[in-house]
């Protein structure tokens, strides 16, 4: 999986205010981690060399563009990627995750970052957008500035279809991810939606096993 002399960083979306939940759920706790913990897991087990957090708080990657959504974190991550003396001078690229989907797998993770890298695209599952795989290249955060501050968007999907990213179908990924992993049993849920899940209010909230 791993691609030579190029950096997978992994980037945690955790800077929403979380209204409808009551309480900042990034620190609220699942199977006895923070959600900031468990995605930092999940995309350590996907293979990422590094995780980055985006989050509007001391010590955090911070929002550059205020009140952009999700893509605002994308582009203080590509901000500080600009900066020398920020990584080793590898190509970079990234795997993005919001803070509040705890019953993502690595496994399709994993997919995201191998069917993008094949066709050295962005990649994403269609109808979900998040998470998504996103090499970097030099222009991708002129691209992304303009599409936040020239144009005034904020849909991802609306990004991703501007870097012309590949979109997977949600049954053929989940098959891949079975076929592909031999403890696929323990990881992947029959439910076909459950690694989709979005945690945004207390009734969101996962039953754990």
């Amino acid at each position: 999986m791993s691609k030579v002399n190029t950096t997978l960083i992994g980037l945690v979306l955790a800077g929403g205010q979380s209204r409808r939940m009551g309480q900042d759920k990034a620190l609220m706790r699942y199977q006895g981690r923070t959600l900031i913990d468990n995605a930092s897991l999940l995309l350590q087990s996907a293979s990422c060399d590094k995780v980055l957090i985006s989050r509007n708080a001391p010590g955090f990657l911070n929002d550059k563009i205020e009140d952009a959504g999700p893509l605002s974190g994308v582009h203080a991550v590509l901000d500080a990627l600009s900066q020398p003396d920020n990584h080793n001078g590898n190509p970079c690229e990234l795997l993005v995750l919001p803070v509040d989907m705890p019953q993502m797998t690595p496994e399709l993770l994993r997919i995201l970052v191998s069917r993008g890298r094949e066709a050295e695209k962005a990649c994403y599952v269609e109808k979900r957008f998040l998470p998504f795989y996103l090499p970097v290249t030099q222009d991708t955060k002129a691209l992304l500035a303009n599409y936040l501050v020239e144009q005034s968007k904020r849909r991802v999907v609306g990004f991703l279809e501007i870097l012309n990213a590949v979109s997977l179908k949600e049954a053929g990924l989940k098959k891949t991810a079975r076929k592909d992993e031999s403890d696929s049993k323990a990881n992947m849920s029959n439910d076909d939606d459950v690694e989709w899940l979005n945690v945004n209010t207390p009734g969101d909230w996962p039953h754990e096993k």
